[in-house]
């Protein structure tokens, strides 16, 4: 059959989020909605499929599934029909309690970072008289999503932590920085959470320096690249409403600022981001880092 243009990360996308329904303790999905998602999904991942890439749980429990069902068949070849996706579904229940094991070992991971996340901010927030909070989310246009895979991303980001390292430009007085990669859930997009700690007596404008390194990123990429600024007036003041701001300057001896901000930094590792962990990843590679 004749399959739609896909890309890479849609394919995953959609896979991860059709296991995920299937499997779900309150599955409701049909076998008509599940074959449907079969003659698409099936040939574009077997054509799609990278040797170079370590791919989530969810991708590989669904190949293994198929593969079941469809023997010595090209992908191109086979139909899912009712009794086929009868099959697949039984064959891919068989690993419903490794799913209820994955989501926890993803969440018991997600609390580590953010152990370690919290301890990495609350020395600068308790060391320093004042500190500035930026912070930035970057990703690539939807219009050019298709075009950036998870190895381009790693490439666009390695450019851009360098840049981080050597601290000039929008980086001087950097203190310290942490990112989370994170992949959407309809579309596979990626995109980066981005913290930033600056020497509170060196650097003021938090609004200007978080335009800044998104136009960075926007440069590395190319002019592909997009960004959202959290530092703006209007974001900063609807979290003062809200009475959780924790970018822009904060204060040592201000305790509802410090944990303002420690509970901004902690957004980059929450447990239950679950559906938006990366689908694939090249081997030895990480979705979280930080500062030393």
């Amino acid at each position: 059959m004749t399959i739609p243009s896909l890309s890479h990360n849609v394919v995953v996308a959609q896979i991860d989020t059709l296991v995920s329904a299937i499997l779900s303790p309150n599955a409701r999905i049909s076998i008509k909605q599940i074959s449907k998602q079969l003659n698409i999904y099936y040939e574009a991942m077997a054509l799609l499929s990278d040797d170079e890439l370590d791919y989530c749980k969810t991708i590989n429990w669904f190949m293994g599934s198929c593969y079941l069902v469809c023997g010595n068949h090209y992908p191109n070849e086979f139909i899912w029909d009712r009794a086929n996706t009868k099959r697949f579904v039984t064959a891919l229940r068989s690993y419903q309690y490794e799913f209820a094991t994955d989501i926890v070992s993803f969440a018991n991971q997600e609390r580590s970072n953010s152990r370690s996340l919290y301890r990495y901010m609350s020395y600068f927030l308790n060391k320093y008289a004042r500190t500035l909070i930026v912070r930035v989310d970057i990703k690539i246009k939807a219009e050019f999503a298709h075009l950036v895979n998870i190895k381009t991303f790693y490439d666009f980001m390695d450019d851009f932590n360098d840049k981080v390292g050597r601290k000039r430009g929008c980086f001087e007085h950097l203190r310290g920085h942490a990112w989370a990669i994170e992949q959407g859930v309809e579309t596979g997009g990626l995109h980066c959470h981005l913290l930033l700690i600056y020497n509170g007596d060196k650097r003021q404008n938090d609004w200007f320096l978080g335009d800044a390194v998104g136009k960075r990123w926007v440069e590395i990429t190319d002019g592909i690249g997009c960004y959202y600024n959290c530092n703006t007036k209007q974001h900063k003041a609807s979290y003062k409403r809200k009475g959780t701001l924790g970018i822009g300057r904060i204060h040592k001896d201000n305790p509802i600022e410090v944990e303002s901000a420690l509970d901004t930094g902690m957004y980059l590792v929450r447990p239950e981001k679950y559906e938006q962990r990366l689908k694939a990843k090249m081997s030895g590679r990480k979705s979280f880092g930080r500062g030393i």
